[in-house]
C-alpha cells in the first residue's frame, strides 16, 4: 500500500493532467471482481521465488485480461517522452524479483 501510494503521489505531482485518467482506469479495474483478483494476485507473488511457475500463469492471465479489456490498444499511459513510467516500473521491479520477472513476461507476451 505504501509503495502504491508513493507512486500515485509521484504521478500526480509530475503529470497531473494524465494522472486522473490513469487513476480512473485503476478505479474501474478494481471495481471489476475478476480484474481485482488479478491485482491482488500480482501483490501475492511479491515474495515468491522469481522462477515459481505461478508467475508464468499469472503473467498469462494478466496478458489475457489486458487484451480483453483494451484489445490491441495499449492501456492508458503517461506521456511517452516522460521518464516517470520507467522510474515507476523500476521501483516496482526493484521491490521484488518475482515482480520483475512478471513484468518481463507480461511485456513479452503483450508484444506478440
Amino acid at each position: 500500500m505504501d509503495l502504491q501510494r508513493d507512486l500515485w503521489i509521484l504521478v500526480f505531482a509530475t503529470h497531473p493532467d494524465q494522472a486522473i485518467t490513469l487513476f480512473q482506469d485503476q478505479t474501474v479495474t478494481l471495481a471489476d471482481p475478476a480484474l481485482r483478483e488479478l491485482f491482488l494476485a500480482y501483490d501475492d507473488v511479491h515474495n515468491l521465488d522469481a522462477n515459481d511457475a505461478r508467475i508464468d500463469d499469472l503473467a498469462h492471465r494478466i496478458t489475457e485480461a489486458t487484451r480483453k479489456r483494451y484489445g490491441r490498444n495499449a492501456p492508458p499511459a503517461l506521456d511517452a517522452a516522460s521518464e516517470i513510467p520507467a522510474l515507476i516500473q523500476s521501483t516496482v521491479n526493484t521491490a521484488s524479483p518475482a515482480w520483475q520477472r512478471l513484468d518481463t513476461l507480461i511485456r513479452a507476451q503483450l508484444d506478440t
